[in-house]
């Protein structure tokens, strides 16, 4: 009978005694099989593995929040940097515009005023009684230089008021149409038009020079008292 026949054999039930039941038990010392490791080993290195995972991330998350943070911080700057760029450009447009506005009402200003002593010609004798009322007294003989264009329009018209009789009315080449300069011993009234255009330029900032304004009509060369006939 070969070994295979002998292990092969089939123990008949009624042959078989008192039997108990077989448990495979680890071996003492925890040995462990071949290619496995026990579980509390393989646990720690998972726990190892997730918990990188997880400082891994967060080390990534915060990488990149910073980088944002940055590049946020980069434009901002920049953008600043242009704003304030345009807002220096737009005050420079402002002042511009404002010159611009200041020139083109000086030029219609100056056309109207030309056009006024032009075609108005009595709008000298409110200039001359104004510049009169600032220093005339009872013992005052003023005198009034005028252009000579304005002249004789004006001594018609201050011939026909008796307060006016002492003034010295003088035709002076240097006094342009439209003002007068009135001078007495105690004082004395500048109402050129250089000087009035001046005093009104200055308020708004300018020294534009007064409008040329040439007048057609009579020029006289002479001295005149209206009190006198």
């Amino acid at each position: 009978m070969g070994a295979s026949d002998r292990f092969s054999r089939t123990i008949p039930k009624d042959k078989i005694g008192g039997t108990a039941n077989w448990e495979l038990r680890p071996l003492a010392g925890g040995t462990r099989i071949a290619g496995s490791a026990p579980l509390s080993v393989r646990g720690t290195g998972a726990g190892r593995e997730q918990s990188g995972y997880e400082a891994g991330r967060a080390q990534g998350y915060a990488d990149v929040m910073r980088n944002a943070q940055q590049a946020r911080a980069a434009d901002l700057q920049r953008l600043e940097s242009l704003l304030t760029q345009l807002q220096g450009r737009f005050d420079e447009l402002a002042v511009q515009g404002a010159d611009c506005l200041l020139d083109l009402a000086l030029d219609i200003a100056a056309q109207v005023l030309r056009r006024e002593i032009q075609t108005q010609r009595d709008a000298i004798l409110p200039v001359v009684r104004e510049a009169l009322a600032l220093i005339i007294d009872a013992h005052a003989h003023p005198t009034v230089r005028l252009s000579p264009q304005d002249f004789e329009l004006v001594r018609d018209a201050l011939r026909a008021d008796a307060q006016y009789h002492g003034c010295r009315l003088l035709a002076d080449p240097s006094i342009q149409p439209g003002g007068c300069r009135v001078e007495s011993p105690q004082a004395e009234v500048d109402a050129t038009l250089a000087t009035r255009w001046r005093r009104v330029v200055q308020t708004l900032g300018s020294n534009a020079p007064p409008p040329e304004i040439t007048v057609e009509g009579p020029t006289t060369d002479a001295t005149h008292n209206p009190g006198r006939r």
